[in-house]
């Protein structure tokens, strides 16, 4: 008989580095989509992606923060679109036939968040999975959620939620709801 393996998340311990805890990273198999922002590989979770479309310049909207370049219109929805580079503090880089807008869930509503390109979907078992070290001087508060390892590869595992989470959409929701009205009574 067989013995079926423990289908329990683990978690990793959380490492200790300067005197701070390190970001635990649940120790489950997951599937993500990786892509990249300049030379750097990025993962999120792919049960939070709705849809990959080719790069479309969103309509800017005054007053709206740095990171949000404006809204698309999907299916009649009004969608944010965020440059991530611009999250991450990086600087800008050309729009390329890769340059994509991933479409994301996020627990309240759908975002669209702009990448150089996407490279794959990588199921990565518990052993591919490794904490994010606490680092000095490092940002992170939670949205860096890992590390995975894909042969030589390594894909910072993020924390979509997280990373938008508490980002100026509201102001942005708020601009689209007025220039709709605006747009009612010239209609």
């Amino acid at each position: 008989m067989s013995q079926q393996p423990s289908q329990t998340p683990q978690t990793s311990h959380a490492l200790v580095a300067s005197g701070r805890e390190a970001t635990a990273a649940p120790k489950v198999r997951t599937e993500v989509l990786s892509f990249h922002l300049g030379k750097e590989e990025y993962g999120i979770a792919l049960s939070c992606v709705q849809e990959i479309r080719s790069f479309q310049a969103p309509t800017r909207l005054a007053g709206a923060s740095a990171e949000v370049l404006g809204v698309l219109d999907l299916r009649g929805e009004m969608l944010p679109v965020i440059d991530l580079r611009r999250c991450f503090q990086m600087p800008a880089a050309a729009v390329t036939a890769a340059t994509v807008t991933i479409v994301v869930n996020l627990s309240h509503r759908s975002v669209g968040i702009v990448v150089d390109n996407v490279n794959e979907v990588v199921e990565l078992s518990a052993e591919q999975q490794r904490s994010m070290p606490a680092m000095n001087g490092m940002a992170n508060d939670g949205h860096i959620s890992g590390i995975g390892s894909v042969g030589a590869r390594m894909l910072l595992l993020l924390d979509i939620n997280r990373l938008l989470d508490g980002r100026d959409l509201c102001a942005a929701t708020a601009d689209i709801e007025m220039a709709r009205e605006v747009e009612d009574c010239l209609a």
